[in-house]
C-alpha cells in the first residue's frame, strides 16, 4: 500500500520539521538567556522547558511569572529577530528540509489538503512564507501560529485548529513532527499517524516515543512510503 492511499489530510510542525532549524533557535536561545539572566540552558531545559513551547512560556520559566505582557512582547520579538539574523547569516542552511519542497508538491498535485500547526509567532510566520515562498502550497488559514488565542504544545488545541482548517477530522490527519512536545499535542489532538522528523533528536528515540507511527530523517524517504 502506497503512503498516498486513503491520505485525507497532511499537517506539518515547522520548525525541526519542514525547516531544520533546531540550532538556530538553540543559539538565539542560548545567547539572549546569558543577555537576560546571565546564565546558560542544559539540554534537558531545552527539551522539557523550550521546544515546542510559545515564547511567553519560556519566558516566564526563565524570569518568572510576574513577567509583564509588554516585557514578554519585548523580549519575545528581540529574541525572534536575534533569530532571524542567524538564519539570514548561515545562507547554506536557509532553505527548507531536503525532499520537502517535492513532497508538498506532490501532495497539492494530488488533491491533499495540507496544513502547518506552528508554535511560531506571525513575524516569524510571516518571515517564512516570504523567503520560502510558501504561499505555493499554503495561505493565511493554513498556516495556523500561535496568535495567543489558545493553548500551546503539548495541547492539541493548535492541532485542532489545523485540522479544522483542512477540514479534515483529525484522525483522518497524518501528522509530521519532530518534538516530544509536539508529538503529544498531535496524539491528544486525536491524530490518525504520526511520522517523526528525525532532525535534531535519533531515530531510535523518536521510534519508541509513544504515538509515533514512523520516524524519517528527511523528506526524501517519503517515496520508498
Amino acid at each position: 500500500m502506497s503512503f498516498y492511499d486513503n491520505l485525507q489530510g497532511v499537517i506539518f510542525d515547522f520548525n525541526g520539521t519542514l525547516f531544520f532549524d533546531t540550532p538556530k533557535h538553540e543559539q538565539a536561545w542560548r545567547e539572549y538567556a546569558m543577555r537576560l539572566c546571565g546564565r546558560e540552558i542544559s539540554e534537558e531545559e531545552f527539551s522539557r522547558y523550550i521546544h515546542g513551547r510559545t515564547n511567553a512560556e519560556i519566558l516566564k520559566y526563565f524570569v518568572g511569572n510576574e513577567i509583564s505582557p509588554e516585557e514578554i512582547s519585548r523580549h519575545s520579538e528581540d529574541k525572534e529577530a536575534l533569530y532571524r539574523e542567524l538564519c539570514l547569516a548561515d545562507k547554506a542552511s536557509f532553505h527548507p528540509a531536503r525532499g520537502a519542497e517535492e513532497f508538498l508538491n506532490e501532495l497539492k498535485a494530488r488533491g491533499i489538503p495540507m496544513a502547518v500547526a506552528t508554535s511560531s509567532g506571525k513575524t516569524n510566520s510571516d518571515f517564512y512564507m516570504e523567503h520560502f515562498c510558501l504561499n505555493r502550497w499554503f495561505d493565511e488559514t493554513t498556516f495556523v501560529y500561535n496568535d495567543g488565542s489558545f493553548r500551546s504544545k503539548p495541547h492539541p488545541d493548535i492541532y485542532l485548529q489545523a485540522a479544522k482548517a483542512i477540514g479534515v477530522a483529525p484522525s483522518g490527519c497524518t501528522v509530521f513532527e519532530d518534538m516530544p512536545s509536539g508529538i503529544e499535542s498531535a496524539k491528544s489532538a486525536g491524530a490518525g499517524r504520526i511520522i517523526a522528523v528525525a532532525s535534531s533528536l535519533s531515530r531510535e528515540f523518536l521510534a519508541d516515543f509513544d504515538g509515533v507511527d514512523d520516524v524519517i530523517g528527511d523528506y526524501t524517504e517519503m517515496s520508498s512510503r
